[in-house]
């Protein structure tokens, strides 16, 4: 590929972006404006300048993101120049952490635990510091531990009294400390620790900074405004004194405040890294005139932010619709008939269209509404395949064949498919494993020397512990794992006890497929890895982004969304439904000026999803807990300018400058069906 050809094609603050390579860079990306090809292209053209590809370093939040960069820039970049690192924040740092982390005192066989193993831990943990208040769920003791390690604060400087009055709090300060040494006796780590356990390495250990600074001397971030503290402390270390940091990211879709991330870091970044060259990309190459007057006229009442105008050229397009239903069920349907005329008139794909509301609690009436006139849709953001009970009970047994530490899989495992191991036979053996100073796997292995176990509970531990370290000799090899792990479910009888448990046919036999699929899935990882093994399957597993894996598989039909899955995204026409105060902005978001900013965010992330057409729906009652309850329309759509809506009657079938074209394809059609 030409790269200067591809450059020239740009457009001037594009080409900016792209040229700029020493130095600090803001690139502010609008909705809309070829931020992932600016990116790809300054990838490539830093490598073509004689940067060594090694020594570039892009990361970003998702594996699709992640994946489509490394794509584009392979299709840009000769062979035999090499390939830059491209990665999620959290696949790089578990790849450091594998190569350090006998620095921080943990071994580099430690297992990640997702959230159910995370919350069966903390569980009991609260169990064991005899917490019972029933407030509060141990999900949201997880929630505020989460956001504190985000924060990167350590137990060490936690404020005491901060939980005063607050059970919740008082709890979460409670178990913090516990939690943490019960993830390192277990060789653990959650999610949030390898973000933050790599920024605590490369504090504490200047040497091992300083090799990955020496590696990587051009670091690109995407998504910017989307990092949280812990993110920021992390790339401004490695970035060093070098400051070749070039990150891209848009302000006004910064929507994940509630889970730590801070607007301050792109707001702060040009006063964070002196010298800095901003760069706005404002032409927007996907939606209509109308949409982007509509997201600009909104997102102008928002203080905190960073002037930009969004503009297209490919003129006006329709106004911005908004429609005032009767209720929950009209809007439902008012939507799902517009669809079918949309389609009708147009001989639309039904993929074109999709359906944002607040949450997916509010997909129910649009589920029904396109049932009734059958009409194919997915709802993003659903269980996940990962999240069956069958794939969470094998993948216990993989978790503790990797790493011998892992008591929490280890009991998830003990009796599924049940071997006479029940709750007293595993207090007996933690407490044999405790009073002698070894792994509760070990207890397993040595349990006929417990006196409090009957001979057959021992024989049973025994035997699962002879299991546990014939299989780990088998994946050792990394070779033939899906063969393996079948043979395993075979040895379990894994399939039977399926048979037996879910009692109707047809579950049993989806779930028999699940197990399939799952030793496909291991087949598939490890041919497409040039060294394979058990914990670098574990570990894609673990960084999976479940979202986006349904994305991947591919929806069928219509598209139902929530504003926060739909960021990335777009679609030729867009629904954004229940447009009402307490919903958009949330009546938990209202009371704070910051708080209705993101609301507003969130808003803008939705109008720019559209390309073509969009409408705006509201209802003037709204179902609530079996009521109809008065509705009131969000504040937000005031804030839309007037000449760039169309206020439409529910009755309206058709806007008035289309009826002609669909009258005369109704009766072609019926033409053509009589023709005979």
């Amino acid at each position: 590929m030409d790269i200067y050809r591809e450059i020239g094609r740009l457009n001037p603050r594009q080409k900016e972006a792209v040229l700029h390579t020493d130095g600090p860079l803001l690139i502010l990306a609008g909705a809309g404006s070829g931020k992932t090809r600016v990116i790809t292209m300054r990838t490539a053209y830093l490598i073509h300048t004689g940067v060594p590809p090694r020594s570039v370093l892009a990361v970003t939040f998702t594996n699709k993101a992640a994946k489509e960069m490394k794509e584009r820039v392979r299709s840009m970049v000769s062979g035999g120049a090499g390939s830059p690192v491209i990665s999620t924040f959290h696949s790089f740092c578990l790849k450091v952490l594998r190569k350090e982390i006998e620095h921080l005192g943990y071994r580099k066989d430690f297992t990640i635990y997702d959230t159910s193993e995370q919350v069966s831990l903390l569980r009991n943990i609260l169990s064991d510091i005899k917490f019972y208040d029933k407030s509060f769920k141990p999900e949201s003791v997880l929630e505020r531990i989460s956001r504190t390690k985000n924060d990167f604060i350590l137990p060490s400087v936690m404020q005491a009294g901060d939980a005063k009055n607050d059970p919740l709090a008082e709890a979460s300060e409670a178990v913090y400390p516990k939690y943490l040494e019960a993830l390192k006796s277990l060789n653990a780590l959650d999610f949030d620790d390898l973000l933050l356990l790599t920024l605590k390495l490369f504090r504490e250990h200047p040497d091992v900074l300083e090799k990955y600074r020496e590696r990587f001397r051009y670091i690109m971030v995407d998504e910017y405004q989307d990092t949280n503290r812990v993110q920021y402390d992390f790339i401004r270390l490695l970035t060093g004194k070098r400051k070749n940091l070039c990150v891209v990211g848009d302000d006004d879709q910064s929507i994940y405040g509630w889970r730590g991330a801070s607007l301050g870091n792109i707001l702060d970044f040009e006063k964070d890294f002196p010298g800095t060259l901003t760069v706005r990309l404002e032409q927007n190459y996907r939606s209509f005139g109308n949409i982007l007057r509509a997201a600009n006229g909104v997102i102008t009442h928002n203080r905190k932010r960073m002037e930009k105008s969004l503009w297209s050229d490919r003129g006006d397009g329709p106004r911005v619709n908004i429609l005032k239903a009767r209720d929950t069920e009209d809007e439902a349907d008012w939507v799902v008939n517009r669809i079918a005329a949309i389609k009708f008139e147009r001989n639309a794909p039904y993929e074109d269209f999709a359906v944002i509301y607040r949450a997916n609690t509010f997909s129910r009436p649009f589920e029904e509404a396109l049932r009734r006139q059958r009409i194919p849709y997915s709802v993003v953001g659903g269980t996940s395949y990962f999240e069956n009970k069958e794939i969470r009970d094998l993948s216990a047994y993989l978790k503790i064949i990797a790493n011998p530490s892992d008591d929490m899989s280890l009991l998830r495992a003990a009796n599924v498919p049940k071997r006479g191991l029940g709750t007293g036979a595993v207090c007996g053996l933690s407490d044999f494993s405790r009073a002698n100073s070894f792994s509760l796997l070990e207890a397993f292995g040595k349990a006929s020397g417990s006196s409090g176990l009957s001979p057959r509970a021992a024989g049973s531990a025994e035997a699962l512990f002879g299991l546990i370290s014939r299989y780990r000799e088998l994946f050792k090899k990394g070779r033939d794992m899906g063969r393996i792990l079948n043979e395993l479910i075979g040895e379990l009888n894994y399939r039977e006890y399926l048979t037996e448990l879910y009692k109707t046919p047809e579950t049993a036999f989806r779930k028999i497929e699940n197990l399939a699929g799952f030793a496909d899935s291991i087949s598939h990882y490890e041919s497409a890895e040039k060294a394979p093994s058990l914990h670098g399957f574990l570990e894609t597993m673990a960084l999976t982004d479940l979202i986006e894996e349904k994305e991947e598989k591919g929806g069928r039909g219509v598209t139902l969304i929530s504003y926060h899955s739909s960021k990335g995204l777009e679609f030729p026409v867009v629904f954004i439904a229940g447009t009402e105060e307490d919903i958009l902005p949330h009546k938990k978001s209202a009371d704070s000026a910051e708080g209705i900013e993101e609301e507003r965010r969130l808003f803008y992330v939705g109008i720019t999803r559209a390309m073509n057409e969009l409408y705006i729906t509201y209802a003037d009652q709204r179902s609530k807990y079996g009521k109809d309850t008065p509705a009131v329309p969000s504040r937000f759509i005031d804030e839309i300018p007037p000449e760039s809506v169309r206020k439409l009657d529910r009755f309206e079938k058709l806007d008035p400058e289309r009826e002609k074209v669909f009258a005369e394809k109704f009766f072609a059609n019926i033409k053509e069906i009589f023709k005979d």
